[in-house]
């Protein structure tokens, strides 16, 4: 007759190499639980081997309740494994896969099944891994509401959003972060969020060098510059974070054609024309470019060749190896010529 010994006798026992698949990190106290082959732990279903994962995750001393974690009613050996354990659990822990997780994402996985919205998240999930887990308990707290986004994010997207949260909070401070990481939860699609994202973290332009002309109306704000990417259909609110350095002002062309004309800091001359553009980035028609460099000479502002160019054809290769281009070819390009 055989004598059934109590599943902590073995101690030493190791894990077998598919109980080092099943169990992960977990493989060597498991083995110590249920020694080679360790046929109670590899038969029980997925659920009750997270079960057990979880219960040792969590730090519980499980040797006097180990069987229990495998036979007793689920919801029994849930509250052996978990104190005060969260609604929600039983459910996921049949759809967590066949493979244990590692210890902080069980961890994780309890903290989340503790607030509202990642549990709701969790519980509509039709599947359940690790790496979900950690999408969403990335997520700043203040981003509880936008849980349901992190399904949609890579691990990377939710390292960078994190760490955008963090650059804010460093720049403004904890609470500015918090604030605006709530808006961010607001964010109906993973393109609205990264949006909000980018431009919370894109100060308002610096003031302009020079107020304008009647013509030249400056682009001073954030507003100023996305409302003029909407109605030129042009990326101009990507080019807000030269606006807020310093490096680039804009301003609006208000004859007809409309244009905006970018103008940025040189070494040389202090401010140069860096671009201008009709709708669409078109480029702007002959007969108006003398107009828009006669109302930048007016502000003081360059139009022709860079102080970098000038600089490069300083060069002890000019003449040899280096093409010389006329002052003409630099301006006509500046207004989107071929």
């Amino acid at each position: 007759m055989f004598t059934r010994f109590p599943v902590a006798a073995s101690a030493t026992a190791g894990p077998t190499s598919l109980l080092t698949l099943l169990a992960g990190d977990f493989a060597p106290r498991v083995a110590a639980l249920w020694p080679d082959p360790h046929g109670g732990f590899l038969a029980a279903p997925a659920a009750r081997r997270h079960l057990v994962c979880l219960a040792l995750a969590l730090g519980r001393d499980v040797r006097s309740f180990a069987e229990r974690l495998l036979t007793a009613r689920l919801r029994v050996a849930i509250r052996l494994a978990v104190e005060a354990p969260p609604a929600g659990l039983e459910r996921l822990l049949g759809r967590a896969g066949e493979i244990a997780w590692d210890v902080d994402a069980y961890r994780a996985l309890i903290r989340l099944l503790e607030r509202a919205a990642p549990a709701k998240v969790l519980r509509h999930a039709e599947t359940v891994d690790a790496a979900l887990v950690r999408r969403l308990a990335g997520l700043p707290d203040a981003m509880a509401p936008a849980a349901r986004l992190a399904a949609a994010l890579s691990p990377e997207g939710v390292e960078v959003l994190r760490e955008a949260y963090q650059a804010l909070a460093l720049r403004d401070g904890q609470a500015a972060a918090d604030v605006a990481a709530t808006g961010w939860g607001r964010a109906a699609t993973t393109k609205a969020l990264f949006e909000r994202v980018r431009d919370d973290l894109t100060p308002e332009p610096m003031a302009p060098p020079h107020p304008g002309t009647a013509r030249l109306r400056p682009l001073a704000s954030k507003a100023a510059l996305k409302d003029a990417s909407r109605r030129y259909r042009n990326c101009l609110t990507d080019r807000g974070s030269d606006a807020a350095t310093g490096w680039a002002a804009f301003y609006e062309w208000l004859g007809q054609p409309g244009a905006i004309v970018a103008i940025t800091r040189d070494h040389v001359f202090g401010w140069r024309m860096d671009e201008a553009r009709v709708a669409r980035n078109a480029a702007v028609p002959e007969a108006l470019r003398e107009e828009i460099i006669s109302e930048l000479a007016l502000m003081g502002v360059h139009v022709g060749r860079s102080g970098w160019s000038i600089d490069r054809l300083l060069r002890d290769d000019v003449g040899r190896d280096y093409r010389y281009w006329p002052v003409a070819d630099d301006v006509a390009e500046a207004f989107g010529a071929d």
